[in-house]
């Protein structure tokens, strides 16, 4: 939340994107404001001190929950950016009165994810060695161009001087 204002967490299930809690920072930047939350009971934002970092809380989290969370900020600007999404998988979630514990939720990026943000990096990766490259090359061709004027200048000039 560094030099962002607005904060919002969204969930994606089902092909639907749904606006589960928005909020702001107010005008001193050290109260979080919510502006909006589908539901008060489950959903709340805990943010540091300073609110650089504010995470959603699921209370009472089951297998609707599951699906892609995506948090998005924003500053002066219209837009709105967001972060990697982060996929939460519940399934079939039982508590007994004895042990009401707390679910640990872990947050898994499957192989076809992997391969497309690690694809994504080396595509990225092999664009930008082609355009130093080709950088280079141009610098090098430029250089050789300015090197042979020189040369025929220089050559000229002592080829006068000596007539």
């Amino acid at each position: 939340m560094r030099n962002r204002y607005e904060v919002a967490w969204y969930h994606l299930r089902s092909e639907e994107l749904v606006l589960l809690i928005s909020a702001e920072k107010d005008k001193a930047g050290r109260k979080l404001l919510i502006n909006y939350n589908q539901n008060k009971t489950r959903l709340k934002l805990i943010s540091d001190n300073w609110i650089t970092s504010v995470s959603l809380v699921i209370s009472g989290a089951t297998a609707s929950d599951s699906g892609l969370y995506f948090c998005g900020t924003k500053s002066d600007a219209p837009e709105m950016h967001f972060d990697k999404p982060i996929r939460l998988e519940i399934e079939a979630l039982f508590v007994t009165e004895e042990s009401k514990a707390e679910v640990e939720i872990s947050v898994t990026v499957t192989e076809t994810e992997q391969m497309l943000m690690f694809g994504g990096v080396g595509l990225a990766v092999f664009v930008f060695f082609l355009a130093t490259v080709a950088a280079g090359g141009i610098i090098y061709h430029r250089g050789r161009q300015k090197g042979w004027k020189e040369a025929k200048r220089t050559y000229l000039m002592s080829h006068k001087s000596a007539k």
